[in-house]
């Protein structure tokens, strides 16, 4: 006779909680951020997380282990965000998808990337997470616009791609939010208007 299955695993009771420490821990780390703390210790982690600070230590050996794990989990959460603007639509509906969808997830991030820079020059993991965020953002790129980018030199799309990062990336929207005061829509506007000018005559979408 087929032999019968057996009860389903039940879940480890250590893991779980295990599992679940750790993901506070990190969203209390994205929270403090999202709070204005732009350079917490992890004694704060652990009280925002509402654990001992050897539980923090527990599962990251050092704050570098931390900031490599939020950066992964940010990237992850961004992808609800974002709109996946199909590459085969009209200019100037792709050219608005993208504005829109970078803007919301730039003012998701506004707060991680104001924490980032202020420890970025002494965490090689900072640095690298800021390497991987300009990396999907410049794939995105290539990706939505990848009609425009087709007819040009190695040089020529290389131009525009440093200027589409200068308008439309990380600092441009920071500058516009902070520096300039803007709300989220003014912000757009402006993003757009420069989107534009690099692919529109006139440069109105």
């Amino acid at each position: 006779m087929p032999a019968q299955p057996g009860p389903a695993a039940r879940p480890d009771g250590r893991t779980e909680r295990s599992r679940r420490t750790r993901e506070a821990v990190v969203q209390a780390l994205v929270d403090l951020y999202e709070e204005g703390d732009l350079a917490p210790t992890a004694q704060r982690v652990a009280a925002q997380a509402g654990v001992a600070l050897r539980s923090v230590y527990g599962h990251f050996t050092d704050m570098e282990t931390l900031y490599a794990e939020a950066g992964q989990r940010e990237l992850e959460r961004l992808q609800a965000v974002a709109d996946i603007v199909p590459a085969d639509l009209p200019l100037p509906e792709r050219l608005d998808r993208f504005c829109r969808s970078r803007a919301r997830v730039l003012e998701h991030l506004l707060p991680v990337m104001r924490a980032s820079r202020l420890r970025e020059p002494f965490s090689p993991q900072l640095q690298r997470n800021r390497e991987q965020f300009v990396a999907t953002g410049d794939a995105e790129v290539l990706r939505v616009f990848a009609a425009e980018f087709a007819p040009l030199t190695a040089d020529q799309r290389s131009a525009l791609l440093d200027a589409l990062f200068l308008v439309s990336a990380g600092p441009a929207w920071e500058a516009l939010r902070l520096d300039r005061r803007l709300d989220p829509a003014g912000a757009l506007a402006v993003l757009t208007r420069s989107v534009a000018a690099l692919f529109l005559p006139g440069g109105t979408a």
